[in-house]
């Protein structure tokens, strides 16, 4: 597993008697139970006298594991504040500016349905997943690895077939595992893997 993986390098280098670990976005493949090992690990290191630097984009982990927080922005130090600070606080150095200026909480309009998803299964990978998504409108997929995301869209771009379900775009529906057919009625497919 992805979190086995981490103990091993984090013990490949305590091996070579290392002081400091630096510890580049070690939970972002990484459920929140083997995140919450591997943050076991990293609190005994630090009873130890191990020091380490955690970079993380999950800012709800920086007050688990972390006493202090540097934030950079455009490669420059913009502050160090406690651990403790609030996630809005630290997004308001990140990006210089409160975060309401930059994302007001207003929705846009948005048009017509471009995209339709109704009762999309396929056994044992995803149950009964439905959206509509409008013209102007941007749909966020969220869920832990493994959790079904990557297989529900691949079955949307035809990449994959499903059991059941319909898939529609501007009201056509769209045959099952059809990824050029999809292509042509307009849906376009970046991969997560995107080396093949």
């Amino acid at each position: 597993s992805t979190a086995h993986q981490q103990l091993v390098e984090i013990a490949r280098a305590l091996s070579m008697d290392a002081r400091v670990l630096i510890l580049d976005e070690p939970t972002a493949a990484l459920t929140r139970k083997e995140s919450g090992q591997l943050f076991e690990v990293m609190d005994d290191l630090k009873t130890k006298g191990v020091a380490m630097v955690f970079i993380s984009h999950h800012l709800e982990e920086i007050p688990r594991v972390g006493d202090d927080v540097s934030v950079l922005r455009d490669g420059t130090l913009v502050g160090e504040v406690p651990a403790c600070t609030s996630e809005r606080e630290l997004v308001t150095m990140m990006v210089g500016r409160d975060i309401d200026d930059q994302f007001p909480r207003h929705r846009g309009e948005v048009g017509e349905v471009l995209l339709s998803v109704t009762g999309l299964s396929r056994e044992r990978a995803f149950q009964d997943v439905g959206f509509d998504l409008h013209a102007g409108e941007v749909l966020g997929l969220a869920g832990l690895v493994g959790a079904g995301r990557t297989e529900v869209l691949r079955a949307i771009a035809g990449a994959d077939k499903y059991d059941s379900g319909t898939v529609r775009v501007r009201g056509k529906e769209l045959p099952k595992g059809k990824i050029s057919r999809a292509i042509v009625d307009g849906i376009g497919h970046v991969p997560e893997e995107r080396k093949s």
